[in-house]
């Protein structure tokens, strides 16, 4: 199967925290792109449900699910806006050394 995707998604590792109707859940940040990331976590908020997305250092966002896996979520950004395309791109050059 081909993947046609805008953004190239990069591997993070990084800890992150959802948060769910001012509840916040611990989890880990598998992969990012420029219009969403997938996050390893326990937690399984029904699709097209709207959380919050506490990044650590990459600052907060706001995102709906639209994914489930065996091993956590799928969530698009809720913003398409040059601040989420920064986010990608900040990610992208401490990947590789860039920042």
């Amino acid at each position: 199967m081909i993947e046609n995707r805008q953004y190239k998604r990069y591997a993070a590792g990084d800890n992150a925290s959802l948060g769910i109707d001012g509840s916040w859940h611990a989890c880990s940040i598998q992969n990012l792109s420029g219009n969403g990331l997938f996050l390893e976590t326990f937690c399984r908020p029904p699709i097209g449900t709207v959380v919050e997305l506490d990044l650590s250092s990459l600052g907060r966002y706001s995102g709906t699910v639209v994914r489930h896996a065996w091993d956590g979520v799928g969530v698009q950004f809720r913003d398409r806006h040059p601040h989420t395309v920064s986010l990608h791109d900040h990610r992208q050059g401490a990947l590789f050394g860039n920042i």
